[in-house]
């Protein structure tokens, strides 16, 4: 269990006890900065621990995000600060510092919490702040501005915003309007179920399988039935997200099933709508190889896209500043996020396609948009790249390489040829 350690005695009226309590914190109060240094070298070293202010005034979910993400070791918001184990080491200096003569910080703040994270980022730590929005999180310094903040508090709900911030900012056309609207309802009944998103995201591959083998049947009835389960899994697929954000669940597992599952679902649909065509006379397998070769080089591009941009400070080439002229004009936006065919809009078109017409034109139509949408990509990447002035670490590499896994073979002429092609002229060597 997290330990949060309370600054002092809540005022009357104040639910913070209580609010910490229903996030899973074991709360103990602290007379003051010497007992709550105390109460800290007390916490067992592989506990999640916070110290937060007793005159907090929030919403709920503000604790929440503030305190509960287990993406990053250090985080606070107003009146609140926390740490997992990486970085409790850091916390425990800057309480310290705070526990002696001057409390070590330049800057006079009241709250313990809020000097702690100051002393914090004043060591150099990365303290993450979460982007509250329209939530509430204040440390009220008199009884007039206490019952300002808790009008404040009243005046927002907390569901609501932590409903849409379940949500996805930058969404594809069809999940925002036909999926997201709904689907973040279902992430919220699956959370109060006590239910992970691994647990989804398995669900939505078991789904996709489903999918594939009625696909496979090769009768019009199976086909649409497909074109049924192929959306339903699509739907989980989203959900599993919104569960994530909507109760912070994130893990490097997760994100790694959630990649791998939604590759499997696809390949294993473009097989079982291949296998139904086969029962019916007609061949379409190397369509579908050809489909699973398109999307696999369009993800690999996408990630090793990402990741070689991962660290760039900046993007100054014409190419950005042209597509963020065009974001000024909002149907543009949703035009260039819809004729890339993002996950939704192609499963989309595959599972009505499915169930109207046949598995060759699906796979035609699944084609000629794939490629479309990859020669758009590309170029556009490429542009930017080669017009792009701002500097990379070496991160990028490291990332770019272990993307590659070349294996034993491609690493051992690396090695021989390494010296021969450094003494090529530059334009030889890549």
């Amino acid at each position: 269990m997290s330990t949060a350690i309370l600054t002092g005695r809540p005022v009357p009226g104040s639910s913070i006890e209580g609010d910490l309590k229903s996030l899973g914190f074991d709360v103990r109060i602290a007379a003051d900065v010497s007992a709550a240094e105390t109460l800290l070298a007390q916490v067992p070293g592989d506990r999640r621990v916070a110290v937060v202010d007793a005159g907090f005034v929030g919403h709920l979910h503000a604790l929440r995000l503030g305190l509960t993400d287990p993406r990053y070791p250090l985080a606070a918001v107003p009146g609140a600060v926390t740490a997992q184990p990486a970085g409790r080491q850091v916390l425990t200096r800057a309480m310290a510092r705070e526990n002696s003569a001057g409390g070590g910080t330049a800057v006079a703040v009241d709250s313990l919490a809020d000097r702690i994270t100051t002393a914090l980022e004043a060591d150099g730590a990365d303290v993450h702040h979460p982007a509250l929005g329209s939530l509430v999180a204040v440390v009220p310094t008199d009884p007039q501005a206490r019952n300002e903040a808790r009008q404040a508090v009243a005046a927002v709900d907390d569901e609501a915003v932590r409903l849409k911030s379940a949500v996805k900012a930058h969404d594809g056309f069809f999940t925002t309007y036909f999926i997201s609207p709904y689907s973040r309802y279902i992430a919220r009944w699956c959370a109060r179920r006590g239910l992970t998103p691994n647990q989804v995201t398995t669900a939505s591959l078991l789904t996709a399988l489903i999918a594939a083998g009625c696909a496979a049947t090769g009768t019009r009835g199976g086909f649409v039935a497909a074109g049924v389960l192929l959306i339903a899994s699509f739907v989980l697929d989203c959900t599993d997200g919104q569960l994530a954000r909507y109760s912070l669940q994130y893990s490097t597992l997760g994100a790694w099933l959630d990649a791998t599952f939604d590759r499997a679902k696809e390949y294993a649909y473009y097989a079982g709508l291949a296998l139904g065509a086969a029962r019916g006379g007609d061949d379409v397998w190397a369509l579908a190889l050809g489909a699973m070769v398109l999307q696999t080089c369009r993800h690999v591009v996408d990630f090793s896209f990402t990741e070689a941009n991962h660290d760039a400070t900046a993007n100054t080439s014409p190419t950005a500043a042209l597509s963020d002229r065009l974001d000024d004009v909002g149907w543009t936006v949703w035009l260039r996020r819809m004729i890339v065919l993002p996950i939704g809009e192609r499963w989309a078109m595959i599972a009505i396609l499915t169930a109207a017409t046949t598995p060759r034109i699906t796979f035609y139509a699944l084609l000629i948009g794939c490629a479309f949408a990859a020669t758009y990509t590309m170029g556009g990447r490429v542009l930017r790249s080669v017009t792009r002035r701002a500097t990379r670490t070496d991160r990028a590499g490291r990332a770019l390489a272990a993307l590659a896994d070349s294996g034993p073979l491609a690493e051992g002429l690396s090695r021989l040829l390494r010296g021969p092609a450094r003494r090529l002229p530059g334009f030889v060597t890549p």
